[in-house]
């Protein structure tokens, strides 16, 4: 299993002053000690995991060769065994759309700035382009262990730090980091279907890493700007659709909008007010499927505000034609009163 990257482990940036680190170790110690959780396994590994990280990014000593080198600059350099390479950090970017972008799909380029090797040492950190050498003095062995009054006593390597590596002068221009930010455009593919919160990983286009590092990747994280007549809730979208009373009442057939454009329907007679008309595959495209939701259209009765004396007395006419009361079942039968005239009588 990849060991986890130790800026990673503790929340902080490569660029992070000792300070911030040491805060961060603080608050992830007090998190996961298990002194406070008894009985979570879990927590135990992550404990030892946060403590291995802040023991090397919080030396002094050791955070320049883990900068260049990563695990590998820990693994014993004398037999050759390979430790995994530092990774560069992975770029977070938040993406706006709107909602026709994001029921499509869209190609686009965005603007940022990410670490780039330094093409002064080629990535290596060391002047010259050099890079970290095992030790000559313990030659990749800096722990030593003798006997002393017959106990086994460990020694370490003092030219070394007992480290097992020696680092050349860092590099002027990135100051032995070996990457250097720098604005630069990407061209990043969203995918149709996508919705606020949605995350696109695009691999090996995050910050570069010291040779011979990867890089890591860019997440794009989308946010679908609200749109003034549609709404959505999962796959389907939602809109409203104004019914003039005659056609709430009689039936019609009139054009409703949608994604791809205007859908002619036809409008049930005596269709009531909140009543959901299903237009099937016209709503949003599945992201991690084939197929479409469906456009969930809600119906809303316009009632006249100002009538004129025509249209009253056709009102007052189609008052006398409906003689249900439709608040009948409000009440229990021996308290009914007919409020038909809306007057109590």
């Amino acid at each position: 299993m990849r060991k986890r990257d130790y800026y990673e482990v503790l929340g902080v940036s490569r660029e992070a002053p000792v300070p911030e680190i040491r805060r961060a170790y603080r608050r992830l110690a007090r998190r996961y000690s298990p002194d406070v959780n008894l009985w979570d396994v879990r927590a135990e590994g992550l404990f030892a995991e946060i403590q291995e990280a802040y023991r090397v990014v919080g030396d002094p000593a050791a955070r320049p060769l883990y900068d260049r080198m990563g695990h590998q600059a820990f693994q014993p350099a004398g037999d050759g065994l390979g430790g995994s390479a530092p990774r560069g950090e992975d770029i977070h970017y938040a993406m706006e759309l709107e909602l026709d972008e994001a029921l499509r799909g869209v190609r686009m380029e965005i603007e940022l700035t990410r670490l780039e090797p330094c093409a002064a040492c080629g990535a290596a950190g060391g002047a010259g382009g050099r890079t970290a050498e095992p030790c000559a003095i313990c030659q990749g062995r800096p722990v030593r262990v003798s006997l002393h009054r017959d106990r086994p006593v460990a020694a370490r390597c003092g030219a070394c730090a007992g480290t097992g590596w020696r680092l050349p002068p860092p590099c002027r221009a990135c100051g032995g980091r070996g990457t250097r930010p720098r604005p630069g455009r990407i061209e990043v593919a969203i995918p149709p279907g996508v919705d606020t919160g949605a995350q696109i990983r695009i691999r090996g286009e995050g910050h570069a890493a010291p040779a011979p590092g990867q890089r890591g990747d860019l997440i794009v994280i989308t946010r679908v700007r609200p749109h003034p007549i549609f709404s959505r809730k999962g796959d389907h979208l939602h809109c409203e659709l104004p019914l003039t009373v005659p056609e709430a009442a009689l039936g019609a057939r009139i054009q409703i909008p949608t994604p791809d454009g205007p859908v002619a329907v036809t409008i049930p007679a005596g269709t009531q007010a909140g009543q959901t008309l299903r237009v099937r595959g016209k709503g949003c495209p599945r992201l991690d499927r084939d197929g479409r939701g469906d456009l969930l259209v809600q119906t809303r009765v316009v009632i006249p505000r100002n009538t004129d004396p025509a249209l009253e007395e056709v009102l007052q006419a189609l008052r006398r034609l409906l003689p249900d009361n439709p608040r009948a079942d409000l009440w229990p039968t021996s308290a009914r009163r007919d409020t038909r005239s809306g007057d109590g009588r």
